[in-house]
């Protein structure tokens, strides 16, 4: 069980933090507050799966508790980011103890797979059934509700049974998803059947009422059945059947031999007494580890925003940390595949982070070979984030995925599941990328590896009024391969450059991946620091769309504040 200790709060509301009902849906600049609680809070894209958190939250769950029936919730709320049929990541505090951990649902090749199985194309393979990797997702909340929660299993899905079953009205993320995926969603029978409104004979639009009658009845199964007799339950009969119906090549000895895995976090410190606790690999929290303990070393303040030539001079050095850190992201891949000991060593040491900042110059950017990238690795897709803190202090910051939009693009029939394509973030092996670049052979495909993942959940925490560890911070983010450098960015406005979390989260964001070899800056960035860095010989692109979404909870002055971003339209809640 995670531990109850009380946190620590003032008995009255600061000046800048304003009470708002629960399920207020914000998808533009119009709030001008952030939002405050006395004791917990969930935080997440979708205003209603907050609010399902906080309930169970209210009902003496625990974090952990509330993070899975908000994971369940967003299931259905956010089914082209997230589902039963994808894997996730989730960091864990215990308050008690102080002590964290991170728990890997993430899916892993089919013992079927092999390296040539899409032959020798760039991408592993086209959207299909070929792409599904053994998904974790429920095996993963099974693990840590058996371990880390606290309500009875089966109390966990009732609020996601009862919207599946009654109709949940469509929120702005997936109205704009289903916009976006319009061709897929009209030309595939199975997704068609639940995102096409057959009262408008139009796909769904924002606020209409959806149902997602067969995925409510695989919720009941795994509500009443458990995991205990997944060999022989309802479960695996009405997965393998959807599975080998569609072609994949996921069998039930797959979903049977699938591990959960518990592992250490990876752990750097930040601005003197904080620790950042994120996954270890094939996770990239290494990477936002990396950018970190660069930027640290830099000792940013408040001073670094308060002129055009300040901010110039920041954000270059921030995009130079950024170069550094995908460099090595290049030779990331599954921990117990491939030996990457050696390489998260140097990512989480200050004194390497030292000699990467050496070598950044402020006067001038440089051609990609400067930064020494060893291979290629390919971009990964959307997912969908989940921060909460729960009234005891423990904290859980969890992303889910099934990687590109409505994943593999295909819905199992009888249980309602859309299945993932994350066979598609292994490396392909065959190929050499257009800038001369080696596939990452660390991220090559085997049965039952875990494919690299720039899913980076992060927990923050410092010392505590009596000297224990407290949670500082809980943030994570969808967004594929800029996931990282969104995180570090938004970390440093909090922590280092005086922003609270909602300025943070709110300002315009800017992201290099090293390759290609652009800055790509969110549409109204500041273009005086745009003209700085030309001079530099930054190449810049502007960017028309929403690249990075952030959820995070920051804990000052014994106030919980909460944010979820307004580029999905979500909204936390909490009391």
């Amino acid at each position: 069980m995670i531990a109850r200790t009380a946190i620590l709060v003032k008995s009255e509301y600061p000046r800048r933090c304003i009470r708002i009902s629960p399920g207020i849906n914000r998808q533009s600049h119009t709030r001008e507050s952030e939002k405050c609680y006395k004791s917990a809070a969930v935080a997440s894209d979708c205003a209603q799966c907050s609010t399902v958190g906080k309930h169970i939250l209210l009902e003496d769950g625990n974090a952990v508790d509330a993070a899975i029936a908000s994971l369940l919730c967003l299931g259905l709320t956010d089914p082209q980011s997230m589902g039963l049929g994808g894997g996730f990541l989730m960091t864990l505090f215990n308050a008690s103890t102080g002590k964290s951990t991170v728990i890997d649902a993430r899916e892993t090749a089919p013992a079927k797979v092999a390296d040539d199985l899409f032959g020798k194309n760039q991408k592993m393979s086209s959207r299909g059934p070929l792409d599904i990797g053994v998904p974790g997702e429920i095996k993963g909340y099974w693990y840590a509700h058996q371990k880390y929660g606290r309500l009875p299993w089966a109390k966990l899905f009732e609020p996601a049974i009862k919207m599946a079953r009654y109709g949940f009205p469509v929120p702005f993320g997936l109205h704009r998803a289903i916009e976006d995926g319009e061709e897929l969603l009209c030309t595939e029978p199975s997704l068609k059947e639940i995102f096409f409104n057959k009262e408008t004979e139009k796909l769904f639009r924002q606020n209409e009422i959806m149902h997602r009658p067969q995925l409510g009845e695989t919720l009941e199964i795994i509500a009443s059945e458990g995991m205990e007799n997944f060999a022989t339950g309802t479960l695996m009969k009405n997965m393998m059947a959807d599975l080998e119906d569609i072609g994949a090549i996921v069998s039930k000895q797959d979903l049977l031999d699938y591990q959960v895995l518990e592992k250490k976090p990876i752990e750097t410190t930040l601005d003197g007494s904080l620790r950042v606790l994120c996954p270890p690999p094939p996770s990239c929290g290494v990477v936002l580890s990396f950018i970190l303990n660069i930027l640290d070393g830099f000792l940013l303040n408040p001073n670094d925003l308060a002129s055009p030539e300040a901010r110039i001079h920041m954000y270059h050095r921030t995009i130079e940390a950024f170069k550094f850190a995908y460099a090595k992201r290049s030779s990331l891949g599954d921990e117990d595949f491939v030996d990457v000991k050696e390489l998260v060593a140097n990512l989480t040491s200050k004194t390497y982070a030292d000699r990467m900042r050496q070598l950044i110059t402020d006067n001038t950017t440089h051609e990609f070979p400067y930064y020494s990238p060893s291979f290629y690795s390919p971009q990964t897709s959307g997912t969908s984030h989940l921060s909460v803190l729960d009234q005891d202090g423990n904290a859980v910051s969890a992303t889910s995925s099934i990687n590109w939009r409505f994943g593999c693009g295909l819905r199992g029939r009888r249980t309602g599941i859309i299945w993932n394509d994350h066979l598609n973030d292994f490396t392909a092996p065959y190929t050499v990328n257009k800038f001369g670049l080696q596939p990452n052979g660390a991220n090559f495909i085997q049965p039952g590896k875990r494919p690299l993942s720039d899913m980076s959940p992060a927990i923050v925490v410092g010392p505590g009024n009596n000297g224990s560890p407290q949670v500082r911070l809980v943030i994570g983010a969808a967004g594929a391969t800029v996931i990282t450098c969104a995180l570090a960015w938004v970390i440093a406005q909090n922590i280092s450059l005086g922003k609270n979390i909602k300025e943070a989260i709110d300002s315009y964001r800017f992201y290099h991946q090293l390759l290609p070899p652009s800055v790509t800056c969110e549409e109204g960035f500041d273009e005086a620091v745009i003209r700085g860095l030309k001079l530099k010989g930054h190449v810049t692109s502007i960017l028309k769309r929403t690249l990075s979404v952030i959820q995070a909870i920051d804990v000052r002055d014994g106030w919980i504040f909460a944010e979820s971003d307004f580029r999905k339209g979500g909204s936390p809640d909490g009391f």
